[in-house]
C-alpha cells in the first residue's frame, strides 16, 4: 500500500499455503486489498489441499477460491503450479492487470515426484531420515 501511496513502482509478490486462507487475517488483508486497488499486489496460493492436520476441504473447507477471490474483487489466474511455463505466463499476466490486486491459484501435489510422499499431510513438517531422503533424490533426478 505505501509503494501505492509512493508511487515507488513496486511489485508485492506474497505466497500463501491453502490452509492459511483458514485464517481471518487473510481475507482482512483481501478486502482492504482490493478497496485500495493494490494492482501492485500479486497474491500466490499453493493450492495441494492439505496441511498439517489433513486435507484442508476437510479441516475446514475454503472452496471455492476462485469464486471468493472474484468476489473479493481480485483477478483470478488458475494454473498447474508444477508447470513452469504457466507460472511465467502468470506472472507476465498479473504485471498488466491494473485497479485490483492479482491471486495465482496454484494446482499443486504435495511432495511432487516422490512416490511416498505424494499427497501424504504427514509429510508436511517432517524432515525424510536418511535412507527415505536418498530414495526421494532418487526419485526426483527421474523427472
Amino acid at each position: 500500500m505505501a509503494s501505492k501511496l509512493n508511487h515507488d513502482g513496486i511489485r508485492v509478490y506474497c505466497i500463501c499455503g491453502d490452509g492459511e486462507l483458514q485464517e481471518g487475517q487473510i481475507w482482512e488483508a483481501a478486502m482492504t486489498s482490493s478497496h485500495y486497488k493494490l494492482d501492485n499486489l500479486c497474491l500466490i496460493i499453493d493450492n495441494n489441499n492439505l496441511q498439517i492436520d489433513g486435507k484442508v476441504s476437510e479441516v475446514k473447507n475454503i472452496y471455492p477460491l476462485e469464486e471468493k477471490f472474484k468476489s473479493f474483487g481480485f483477478e483470478v489466474i488458475n494454473i498447474d503450479g508444477h508447470n513452469m511455463k504457466q507460472i511465467i505466463q502468470a506472472f507476465e499476466k498479473a504485471k498488466t492487470i491494473k485497479q485490483r490486486p492479482t491471486v495465482i491459484i496454484a494446482k499443486t501435489i504435495k511432495g511432487k515426484g516422490v512416490s511416498f510422499m505424494e499427497n501424504i499431510a504427514d509429510w508436511h513438517g517432517k524432515a525424510p531420515k536418511e535412507e527415505e531422503y536418498k530414495i526421494a533424490i532418487g526419485e526426483l533426478k527421474n523427472i
